[in-house]
């Protein structure tokens, strides 16, 4: 094997490190509002501009601390330089941008989660040759 091939990029290892830390404060998040729905429900309606949290419950909490767990799952496996990290992190990014808009409404997109997902899927992509497996 090729030894510049397995050698992960600077960059890569950013982005990777930067998504563990994203995607697993993510998780946590998630799995704590999914398990104190209450709590997280007055949370919300007290630092947000949401007077009523009905159309949410602990299921949607849970379904986006699993498509968060696929995202830190995708990250890992690019972290070793498999190729299909990339696709698994691709399609928990995309799930966890729409999962709001199909959910609540398309008010509930998150225009910060959306550059940020662009960001890293385009750094991602510009790392794809790198992964060989």
């Amino acid at each position: 094997m090729n030894e510049t091939l397995s050698r992960r990029s600077n960059f890569l290892s950013a982005l990777c490190i930067l998504t563990f830390f994203g995607s697993g404060f993510s998780f946590l998040i998630y799995f704590l509002a999914s398990l104190f729905f209450a709590e997280a429900s007055e949370f919300i309606i007290k630092f947000s501009r949401w007077s009523s949290t009905e159309s949410i419950s602990p299921l949607y909490f849970t379904l986006l601390m699993a498509l968060n767990a696929i995202s830190l799952t995708g990250a890992i496996r690019m972290w070793k330089l498999h190729r299909d990290g990339y696709y698994l992190y691709v399609l928990a990014q995309l799930l966890i941008l729409f999962l709001p808009a199909m959910w609540i409404n398309f008010e509930a997109i998150s225009i910060s989660n959306v550059i940020f997902t662009i960001i890293f899927t385009v750094g991602y992509g510009l790392n794809f040759r790198r992964f060989y497996s």
